[in-house]
């Protein structure tokens, strides 16, 4: 088995006042087969110190991603401004964003659960407008899991009840205790996963 590849990758989405809930869930995040991919609905001429901030937040690499990347387990992957990025075969691939209307979390999100199935993960932060409802509704769709930050605890929290709104969720959470909960996802997937090869030793 290849180590480098996570058996998870969790795909982090927001806008409006996402940084503080962002370096919580980060500060409690740890080395855990998983990796994570943060999409920020931002403009594209966007100046970001997204990258040193969180590295003081997490004890993963944060890199920025780039066309015909591997994700690699326990890394943290951030979408550059001014572009678009999908996933295929576990690359990352990256198309410049040219259109004024930004979706780069549903973009992310829907080829991430084509994808990775019911490995992909959602991680909805607060934010305005709708993108990353329709991402979150293609994981929902291949059995993935999607967490939603407790609107009560967001900045803006209008991208989180929307996702509520569409019942394409199964948590909501606050941002501190959703590494816990991504934690549990991977040990059941898992112990699911050698209790299946078990049955099928037994049964050959």
């Amino acid at each position: 088995m290849n180590t480098s590849k996570p058996e998870f990758i969790v795909a982090i989405g927001g806008s409006s006042g996402y940084l503080a809930p962002l370096l919580k869930f980060f500060d409690r995040t740890i080395n855990d087969r998983v990796s994570y991919v943060i999409l920020r609905h931002i403009s594209a001429d966007a100046q970001s110190m997204l990258k040193e901030i969180l590295q003081h937040h997490s004890k993963l690499d944060v890199v920025d991603g780039t066309d015909n990347m591997p994700v690699e387990n326990n890394k943290v992957f951030i979408l550059p401004p001014g572009y678009y990025m999908t996933i295929k075969n576990g690359v990352l691939h990256l198309k410049e964003r040219k259109d004024l209307r930004n979706c780069a979390i549903d973009i992310f999100m829907d080829s991430l659960a084509a994808d990775f199935k019911e490995r992909s993960i959602g991680v909805i932060l607060s934010g305005g407008g709708s993108n990353g409802v329709e991402g979150a509704a293609s994981i929902k769709k291949e059995g993935g899991i999607v967490f939603v930050q407790e609107p009560s605890s967001c900045e803006s929290n209008a991208l989180p009840l929307k996702v509520i709104d569409s019942e394409n969720y199964d948590r909501i959470l606050l941002p501190e205790h959703m590494p816990g909960a991504i934690l549990n996802c991977v040990a059941d997937y898992l112990k699911k996963s050698k209790d299946r090869i078990s049955v099928q030793r037994k049964s050959a």
